[in-house]
């Protein structure tokens, strides 16, 4: 709901780091797996409880999904990049909260219901994405992403608030799981309605 402002803000920050691994001859794709695999180490804390290791490697995460896209910018967009990048971030966001059901299996029904509402929100990203490019549709001169998507209420930011919560406020999990549950299908109903006013 926010990221574009978001990313106003962290945009400069991540040029200047962007920018350094240039010296180095890091590529985007490098940085993609890297994050990948802070991505398991905060799955690995999470199922031994070690909630706050877990958050920092979260934050690191989502901080090298912000950097290889800034650095792909610098040296060159690819495909094969962009396909990484989504991927392994849907991966992602399906790995962290299933770790909560191996911690605990009483995380089950919860857990399930927001995996569930994730599945409702990444299929109906990659669709609007895959039809609006499909049409060769002009949205918006702003869209600086590999490929455009229908915003919502549950995005990228808002996800990460919603996983630090549940490390920071696990006996609340279910809860929140709940919460943000409905509230990717609320962006889950909100694009099909953008979709459907698009062709109409």
């Amino acid at each position: 709901m926010i990221d574009v402002q978001i990313n106003k803000i962290i945009k400069p920050i991540l040029n200047i780091f962007a920018k350094k691994l240039l010296k180095f001859n890091i590529k985007p794709n490098s940085i993609t797996f890297i994050g990948f695999f802070f991505g398991i180490c905060c799955f690995y804390f999470i199922i031994n409880s070690m909630f706050f290791y877990a958050a920092i490697f979260l934050l690191l995460n989502r901080f090298c999904d912000g950097l290889d896209g800034t650095l792909a910018r610098l040296i060159g967009e690819t495909d094969l990049g962009a396909f990484y990048d989504i991927v392994l971030d849907f991966l992602f966001y399906s790995l962290f909260p299933l770790s909560f059901i191996y911690l605990d299996l009483e995380n089950s029904y919860s857990i399930c219901f927001l995996l569930f509402s994730f599945v409702a929100t990444q299929a109906t990203f990659l669709a609007s994405a895959w039809i609006i490019e499909k049409n060769k549709l002009t949205i918006s001169d702003d869209q600086k992403k590999s490929l455009f998507y229908a915003g919502g209420i549950t995005e990228g930011f808002e996800t990460i608030i919603c996983f630090m919560m549940m490390l920071l406020f696990y006996e609340f999990i279910n809860y929140i799981s709940y919460f943000f549950g409905i509230l990717c299908w609320i962006t889950f109903i909100t694009r099909v309605l953008f979709i459907r006013k698009l062709f109409k």
